[in-house]
């Protein structure tokens, strides 16, 4: 949140009747009571802010925009530089729904009062887009931020090399990420860092942003050690500029405890996640959709060391909390679904395996599309599970649709992506053993030969 200007306070009526003096004298000293009162409440929210205390800073600005709204009304561009302060706190707080509304209150004040072209205007716009992006709204969300980045390139006082349109570029690039558009993702990347490199010192935050966002490029790529060296850059920038302990940090921490998984480091990869959830907690409490996401990592972990009761504990933890912040139709959701399917398949429980991937899968279909690499990630694991209960057509169908899928996808992937391989494999393996198990049929098999 930007520096706070003080409004302009006016005093309730007094219930006796002064002299005209006294009365001056009286809103005077009522007024300069009040602007003190406002200033306070917005520096310990900005004091609570810095110490990543939010629901402290939720609190105070919650006061301060109360104030606000008497002295200067619920429409003017102050009481809305407060309501987007409340946004981002309950941004911060993971309560996405709470932070769209206090955003979609400030931006309408801003259009109304300071016009569609102003840069404050595209800021909160901007804010809408990051929580539709959260909730999933991946549409809604790049229109916002396109919306907001014409506005910024359009205005005398930001053009087209400025901090905010970098950021609003990483924005784009980051709803592109997930939703599997990566060349797109990496062109908005790489814009950015271009305008930061001119604009900002090399050791800032949002150039580690947008080092963040290639390195999960790369690794939606299977390109690990691409991944880890982006991760790599952003957080000694991070620890450099916003300290260890910061929650950004942790998140570039989990990061790069996911690339250690891949590449088989597993109990490096526990250390990480672990560093990245014991700030995560103490910044957010244990009901964060951030923390949930790191729970889900080290659940995934554990399945690799084969400690599938630890395993199951932290997905299904995971999926409790992502319940509850993002929702059943989330590709959060849907993704803690299709792990805790993985852990029932791992202890051979086929049929509950079945169940989760079922779920999973209905839910990825509604939240990323029929052709998301996630939609057919889960497709694929069903498929496994089907065959191992025998039910090779039906494993067959779910192979077959997760090759369409990772082919579509291969410009995004590239041709020697693992999925698409691995998928080929099981495919051609249902294929033998279905065909091996049927009679034979000379004269079809003659005339097909």
């Amino acid at each position: 949140m930007p520096t706070e200007r003080r409004g302009d306070s006016m005093a309730s009526a007094m219930k006796q009747t002064p002299t005209n003096q006294e009365t001056s004298m009286g809103k005077e000293t009522s007024a300069q009571e009040g602007d003190s009162k406002l200033a306070d409440l917005i520096e310990r929210g900005h004091e609570h802010w810095r110490r990543f205390q939010y629901r402290d800073a939720l609190e105070s600005w919650t006061q301060a925009c109360a104030i606000r709204e008497q002295a200067l009304g619920v429409e003017h561009p102050d009481t809305a530089r407060l309501l987007n302060a409340i946004g981002n706190a309950h941004n911060k707080l993971g309560e996405n729904n709470k932070a769209l509304h206090f955003y979609t209150r400030a931006f309408a004040i801003r259009e109304k009062t300071l016009g569609q072209n102003h840069p404050d205007t595209a800021r909160t716009l901007s804010n809408c887009g990051i929580i539709r992006h959260n909730l999933g709204q991946l549409d809604q969300a790049l229109e916002c931020h396109k919306q907001a980045l014409a506005i910024c390139e359009q205005c005398q006082s930001v053009g087209k090399e400025h901090p905010d349109v970098a950021r609003t570029l990483t924005d784009i690039g980051d709803v592109h990420d997930d939703a599997g558009h990566y060349g797109a993702a990496c062109n908005c990347y790489r814009q950015a860092l271009t305008i930061q490199n001119k604009v900002m010192r090399e050791a800032h935050p949002d150039v580690a942003r947008v080092w963040i966002g290639m390195g999960n490029v790369r690794m939606h790529q299977a390109v690990y050690q691409g991944a880890k060296e982006c991760y790599e850059k952003a957080l000694a920038i991070q620890e450099t500029t916003l300290g260890r302990r910061h929650p950004a940090t942790a998140t570039t921490l989990t990061n790069l405890g996911l690339v250690h998984a891949k590449v088989g480091e597993l109990k490096k990869a526990v250390q990480l996640h672990e560093s990245a959830l014991a700030v995560q907690r103490e910044a957010f409490g244990s009901t964060h959709p951030d923390v949930a996401r790191t729970l889900s990592h080290l659940g995934q972990v554990y399945e690799g060391l084969g400690v599938l009761e630890k395993a199951f504990g932290f997905h299904d933890e995971a999926y409790g909390i992502r319940e509850k912040t993002v929702g059943l139709e989330h590709a959060d959701t849907a993704y803690t679904l299709s792990r805790l399917g993985a852990v029932c398949r791992l202890r051979a429980n086929h049929q509950k395996a079945m169940e989760y991937y079922h779920l999973a899968l209905a839910v990825s279909e509604k939240a990323l599309g029929p052709s998301h690499i996630g939609t057919a990630v889960v497709a694929h694991n069903l498929g496994h599970v089907m065959e191992r209960l025998g039910e090779n057509q039906m494993a067959l169908k779910h192979f077959r649709r997760a090759i369409s899928a990772f082919q579509s996808l291969q410009g995004e992937l590239g041709s020697g992506h693992p999925f698409l391989t691995q998928a080929r494999a099981a495919e051609r393996r249902c294929s033998e053993a279905d065909t091996n198990a049927r009679p034979s049929e000379p004269s079809v098999s003659s005339a097909c030969s």
